[in-house]
């Protein structure tokens, strides 16, 4: 099994040593070559986002194919827990899956067992597919080493998920809780003020909390002040800004530079 890239068990192994991770949340842009830019500009890591962004499954594997092939780990935030929408992104070669709302341990095991071939879960095994770079592989070999190196991460992005985020963490099988700021906000009743003092306790809590229990935490971030108090706090999986963000902010700056500056 040497012929798999680093990247596709870099996320798995240095969620686990406690390393920082740079991401960002990719859900407009198309072009699988956006994952090359990303991968040049020194990320480590993409997320495709298959729940609020609206790519289809060939697109999707696209982008996968092309962010292993410039040494960036692809990571796919799923729609939904069900067994197709983990199977695909798995089967199209990515790294590890993103899951939102997640609410109770007993979502956290169902998703383990779409996660992991057998005996570890029940994942359907099509074994020469973009995962495996179409190579005839050994069967028992390739699904063991599999289910060592796909990453896990659980969303956090409700009050029910935070009461229960230590047992979460505490789930076989799962690499890091994802605090989703927004829409735990919205949950809060104060949507879009992920600051408050209420939310930034929350945030040191479930860091806390996943330390003790050896596991990483994400979160996504659009403010560099904000996100290095995070951090510095421990969170190991930065998922900072998006595709949507960073071309529409940084056009406008420029915009408004020009307006400024240049005399018509």
């Amino acid at each position: 099994m040497t012929h798999r890239k680093e990247e596709m068990d870099m996320l798995k192994k240095r969620l686990a040593i406690d390393e920082l991770i740079l991401s960002t949340m990719i859900s407009e842009v198309r072009n699988p070559n956006l994952a090359r830019m990303l991968a040049t500009a020194g990320l480590d890591s993409i997320i495709i986002d298959m729940e609020h962004g609206t790519f289809s499954w060939p697109e999707m594997s696209a982008m996968i194919t092309v962010a292993k092939g410039a040494g960036v780990a692809p990571v796919v935030r799923i729609p939904e827990i069900r067994r197709e929408t983990i199977l695909k992104p798995l089967d199209a070669g990515a790294a590890g899956i993103l899951v939102p709302m997640v609410n109770s341990v007993e979502e956290a095991k169902e998703v383990i067992q779409h996660v992991k071939y057998p005996p570890d879960g029940k994942r359907g095994a099509a074994l020469r597919r973009g995962h495996s770079d179409y190579r005839a592989v050994s069967a028992a070999d390739y699904m063991k080493q599999a289910n060592e190196e796909i990453a896990v991460l659980l969303q956090v992005e409700t009050m029910e998920a935070v009461h229960c985020a230590p047992e979460l963490a505490q789930v076989e099988g799962v690499d890091a809780l994802f605090i989703g700021p927004f829409d735990l906000s919205v949950d809060m009743g104060i949507p879009g003020k992920i600051w408050d003092k209420s939310l930034r306790q929350i945030y040191s809590d479930i860091i806390s909390a996943c330390k003790q229990r050896g596991v990483a935490v994400g979160i996504q971030s659009f403010d560099i002040e904000q996100a290095r108090e995070l951090v510095n706090l421990g969170v190991r999986y930065l998922s900072f800004s998006s595709d949507v963000n960073m071309l529409v902010d940084q056009t406008a700056s420029a915009v408004k530079q020009i307006h400024q500056k240049f005399v018509v």
